[in-house]
């Protein structure tokens, strides 16, 4: 008896769109749940399709630059020093970008399905930052972490990391959760979920600050910049609002800003040296690249900067350079065409949705690009695995939200 209550549900779809709803909840808190629900849904959909007979998977508006930048990412396995290694780190990230992009987008079609996986995303978000205000408290010295410059920043002692393991990342997570939440703060209508959704944000920007991360400040400034101009003029006030403050406040967040403009600063210097190594390294290896996941293996024949062999360089700090050193320029190509293409396609769904939860998520998903874009130019927050599958995730919701734009229109 208790087998027949669950089997209909079990077979049905709807266990497919709960195991994604549980995944994209768990995406910037646990790695293994995600993996586990992944599985799960991965394993519902091949039994769906079994027994409907109907192979029913689908991977949207961006099928081209994505298959070209999986295909690369591939191939440039066999380039890595370590195959095993670069093989596996495929599966565990482009493998897992396809599969968490194509379910999504395949089966989660209703509004209803959207709300409440952007929900889960959410509700995934405010986990992390609870985590990590408890976190940040109990944190006394984190100068063992490397995370801080004592000689450059003597009164800087913490910063927040919380699961993401790294302020960096969860600066850079932090800012998809604004940039993707915002829109929808803006154009709701209902006075009490403005509310919900205003005090949202202000718990994530309050947690972005104690980050210290100077690339997600810059790129979410970027994002902001770019909602004044295609949303509304008086989000300016906003910019001048955090200038104003930069003006007034002489404590660590100041400095740390500013530290951006007057060097003399270890991780600044590091990334000049990195970058330059990258080149180099590019310029070798400029059709397959050095193998994906492989950056850290083929750094240190190009190093000229780290004297101590221990340190391990896992990326360039820059997307752009670490994408094209990993995979080629051309499969480098086909992923950017894939990223900003998500950006245009958000922008598309903004102008031109007729539903404003998909305009909202439009907007949201253009602002998204823009801010990673930037983040992009003095960091390379895609090597985190929970960073990119968020990315991939949110992609993919947009995607199905202009799919079913598209399908109403005609």
């Amino acid at each position: 008896m208790h087998y027949s209550v669950w089997k209909p549900w079990f077979q049905s779809k709807q266990g497919i769109v709960y195991t994604l709803y549980a995944a994209v909840f768990f995406l910037p808190i646990s790695q293994t749940m995600v993996d586990i629900f992944l599985a799960s849904s991965l394993v519902l959909s091949v039994r769906h399709c079994l027994e409907t007979g109907r192979f029913e998977w689908k991977i949207g508006p961006a099928a081209w630059p994505a298959a070209g930048f999986m295909l690369m990412a591939f191939l440039s396995v066999f380039s890595s020093r370590v195959l095993s290694f670069s093989f596996y780190n495929y599966l565990l990230l482009p493998g897992a970008y396809l599969l968490l992009y194509t379910l999504i987008y395949t089966y989660i079609k209703t509004r209803d399905e959207k709300k409440k996986i952007l929900f889960c995303f959410l509700f995934g978000a405010a986990a992390v930052v609870v985590y990590g205000f408890y976190q940040y408290g109990h944190i006394k010295n984190m100068a063992a972490m490397d995370w801080v410059d004592p000689e450059r920043f003597p009164l800087l002692y913490r910063r927040m990391y919380s699961t993401l393991g790294n302020p960096n990342l969860l600066g850079a997570y932090l800012v998809m959760a604004v940039t993707m939440t915002s829109p929808f703060a803006l154009m709701e209508k209902e006075k009490r979920n403005k509310v919900l959704l205003v005090g949202f944000l202000g718990i994530c920007m309050a947690a972005l600050l104690l980050t210290y991360s100077r690339n997600a400040w810059v790129s979410l400034g970027c994002a902001v910049l770019a909602a004044a101009i295609v949303y509304d003029r008086r989000l300016f006030a906003v910019i001048g609002a955090a200038a104003l403050f930069i003006f007034i406040h002489h404590g660590q967040v100041t400095e740390r800003f500013l530290s951006l403009f007057t060097g003399n600063d270890t991780s600044t210097d590091l990334r000049f040296a990195l970058w330059e190594s990258t080149c180099a390294m590019i310029q070798d290896h400029w059709i397959f690249g050095v193998g994906w996941g492989s950056y850290f293996l083929a750094y240190p024949a190009y190093n000229f900067f780290i004297e101590d062999s221990r340190i391990i360089i896992y990326h360039a700090h820059n997307m752009y350079l670490s994408m094209a050193a990993e995979i080629g320029i051309p499969g480098a190509l086909c992923f950017f065409l894939f990223f900003f293409g998500q950006g245009v396609l958000g922008w598309h769904l903004y102008k031109k949705g007729r539903d404003c939860f998909n305009r909202s998520l439009g907007l949201g998903m253009f602002l998204t690009v823009t801010a990673m874009a930037v983040e992009g130019l003095g960091d390379y927050v895609f090597f985190s695995r929970a960073v990119s599958l968020c990315f991939w995730g949110m992609a993919a919701l947009s995607s199905s939200c202009w799919a079913a734009e598209k399908k109403n229109k005609n």
